[in-house]
């Protein structure tokens, strides 16, 4: 009883208020800057937060605490707004920025803060009750319920994309394959890092993503020359506020999809990415119509969003119970508890009870607090829906691409960031599903510690033979083929039904006429699968030079790419038609767009442009020339002066106010000059 009055003896502190307030503010603003890291802002506090609270840990703890627990409740602007998601928020990118472009952005996002606000608290109350209790629950998953669990996600994801089971699956297997690339954690083999140092620790994933789902979307966008949102749009704080009354009026599946969150959370390892995804796949299996899904539904948002802000609560289950960071950020809360001397595990309910306590009650507060501020701001952020994108462009491209190189440190995330980029508007293009790819990129890295941790301790055989595990296994199996099932009958219905509305309307669609063979075989939809086959071959190849160990992984996924890679290309000869299909994305916006093809030539010579003037001169004075060229090129009015003097301005303040004088950044040198004395002129 003497802890709770110690720890509600704060809520009459203003340091406890005003450290709270400070750590809401933090999580805001790197929630609403596309691609900031929030984990990376909580590193740097903890020298101050540390020195600050070293009489009083538990203020300190919390407001450390606060900064993750809050911050995922607002990193879905960028990713709805401006078509730019983090690795938690690509269900929230795929189903809300469709939201936002039919012009809904500003009650979807308010239907977003009313969950978030109702999974953060029940996150709470759930962190409460099963600190406790949870621990046999937390310690049954070991690393072949962890690898299980990795497998499980991108088999959701694969089967999701229910138009395409096959293109998914093989876009998750190439997604491992690229989550292989760096140091092997068992063997220390070197992989696919093309003496390149700053790859021994795997593909940098904000880098990744940015490349992979964030430029191609707004590269599609700035060459449409559009808004996101129509011109009717419904943009105003009041429809912010509808749509927050919304989201608590589903306050039964939150609850359902909050506590789902909460268990996965509690699960060390799992990680955001593949809690995104399995909520959203948990919300879809328990509605009947599936159909909407992929196509910009709300609920498939909320199903995601409720579980990504309950998650918090249980990833500190095993922070603060066993001394296990259930994620990154908590890691670094972890890491702040031993400098301030406050263990982790039983005395967290015993002498530092008060802070657990603390923990607990600001969680609930800090998703109010962060709620209150999204809806009192959102109003004026969904109006940059309004905006003709290449000026949102020539901000947000040239601050993703300073993104990638500030959380890598190292001039060669732009190109990585290209190749993804290209990797991904090859995939828009021919409808291949990205989320697939990505996800396996993330958890690449988990499936292989995992199993060949659990192969070195259990054996192979005691692996497979695992009770959980096999459970696991199994759900992943029947999960995937329910959904397949399921999303090929809603599809053909869909289909059968606008066909009926079509004939309704006086409307006949001739059905596409069958191509002989070989045009089958030389049709440009097949470009996807050769460039898969080939790269998969590649590297196949490239794995002899590897241990057994090491090369186990690779061998496995490169031929797993070019089997299910020739399976698709089987598919297209056997049905030589144009049929339709649904894929979970988004498809190419700017090709129906007038003067798509110059608009392309305008970014492609922007970017070059870009590369040349960082490489010779500067990243930050290629970003400020990027930044004007968009605008002007991309315009035919006044407004394009306007606009680019504006993303001139913002990209600057990014640069010197964010950039140099927050994160002290240390921008590489420029890289081509030395490059040519070096490599030309042989000095």
């Amino acid at each position: 009883m003497s802890e709770i009055t110690e720890a509600l003896a704060n809520l009459g502190n203003p340091v406890y208020w005003i450290a709270v307030t400070v750590a809401v503010l933090i999580a805001a603003v790197t929630g609403i800057i596309p691609g900031a890291s929030g984990v990376l802002i909580m590193a740097l506090s903890i020298p101050f937060i540390v020195e600050f609270f070293r009489d009083d840990p538990a203020i300190g703890l919390v407001m450390l605490a606060s900064m993750t627990g809050v911050n995922n409740t607002l990193d879905s602007i960028p990713a709805i707004l401006l078509g730019q998601p983090g690795a938690a928020t690509q269900v929230t990118f795929l189903e809300g920025h469709q939201l936002a472009r039919q012009g809904k952005a500003a009650h979807t996002l308010g239907a977003v803060y009313g969950v978030s606000m109702f999974g953060g608290i029940v996150g709470a109350v759930v962190l409460a009750a099963l600190i406790p209790i949870i621990k046999p629950f937390v310690l049954s998953f070991g690393f072949p319920e962890i690898a299980a669990m990795a497998f499980f996600g991108i088999a959701m994801v694969s089967a999701l994309s229910t138009g395409a089971m096959v293109k998914g699956l093989a876009a998750g297997a190439l997604g491992i394959l690229f989550g292989t690339v760096g140091i092997n954690p068992i063997t220390g083999d070197v992989r696919y890092v093309f003496q390149q140092p700053a790859l021994w620790s795997g593909l940098p994933l904000i880098a990744t993503t940015l490349g992979l789902f964030a430029l191609p979307e707004m590269l599609d966008l700035s060459m449409a020359r559009r808004s996101v949102a129509p011109p009717d749009a419904v943009i105003s704080t009041a429809e912010v506020w509808r749509g927050t009354k919304y989201g608590l009026s589903q306050w039964r599946v939150m609850i359902r999809q909050s506590l789902f969150g909460v268990l996965m959370g509690a699960i060390p390892g799992v990680g955001a990415a593949v809690i995104d995804w399995l909520s959203y796949a948990f919300g879809i299996f328990f509605t009947k119509d599936k159909s909407q899904f992929g196509k910009g539904s709300l609920d498939g948002v909320l199903f995601a969003e409720s579980a990504q802000n309950s998650k918090e609560a249980g990833q500190a289950i095993p922070t603060l119970a066993l001394g296990v960071p259930g994620g990154l950020a908590w890691a670094i809360v972890l890491i702040a508890m031993v400098a301030m001397d406050v263990t982790p595990g039983p005395q967290m309910l015993g002498r530092f009870a008060d802070v657990t306590i603390l923990l607990v009650i600001t969680l609930a507060i800090g998703n109010v607090m962060v709620t209150g501020l999204g809806i009192l701001a959102t109003g004026q952020l969904a109006k940059l829906t309004r905006l003709p994108y290449p000026i949102i462009g020539g901000v947000i491209i040239p601050i993703a691409f300073l993104t990638g190189v500030v959380n890598m440190t190292n001039w060669l995330a732009i190109p990585i960031m290209l190749t993804f980029m290209g990797i991904g508007l090859i995939m828009k293009l021919f409808q291949w599903p990205r989320p697939p790819l990505l996800l396996g990129v993330i958890l690449g890295p988990v499936i292989e510690l995992n199993f060949q941790s659990a192969v070195n301790i259990h054996g192979a055989v005691g692996v497979v033979t695992r009770p959980l595990s096999i459970i696991l296994v199994l759900i992943a199996v029947l999960s995937a083929y329910f959904f397949w099932r399921s999303g090929k009958k809603q599809a053909a219905d869909t289909f059968a039904r606008e066909d009926a509305e079509n004939a309704a309307a006086g409307i006949t669609t001739e059905p596409a006429a069958p191509v002989s063979l070989m045009g089958a075989l030389i049709d440009v939809k097949n470009i996807p699968i050769l460039l898969m086959v080939g790269g998969g071959m590649a590297m196949y190849a490239s794995t002899g030079g590897f241990t057994p160990t090491a090369a186990f992984l690779p061998k496995l996924m490169s031929g797993a790419v070019v089997f299910l890679s020739l399976l698709q290309l089987f598919f297209h000869l056997k049905n030589r038609t144009n049929r339709r299909a649904s894929i979970m994305d988004l498809g190419m916006l700017s090709l129906t767009a007038p003067g798509f093809k110059v608009a392309a030539v305008i970014v492609s010579s922007g970017l070059f442009g870009f590369v040349m003037i960082s490489g010779f001169l500067g990243l930050r004075y290629g970003a400020l020339a990027l930044a004007a060229w968009l605008p002007i090129m991309l315009m035919n009015n006044r407004l394009r002066w306007v606009g680019a003097a504006v993303a001139v301005f913002m990209v600057f303040m990014f640069e010197f106010v964010m950039a140099d004088n927050l994160l002290f950044i240390i921008w590489p040198e420029a890289a081509f000059p030395e490059w040519i004395n070096r490599e030309i002129l042989g000095n």
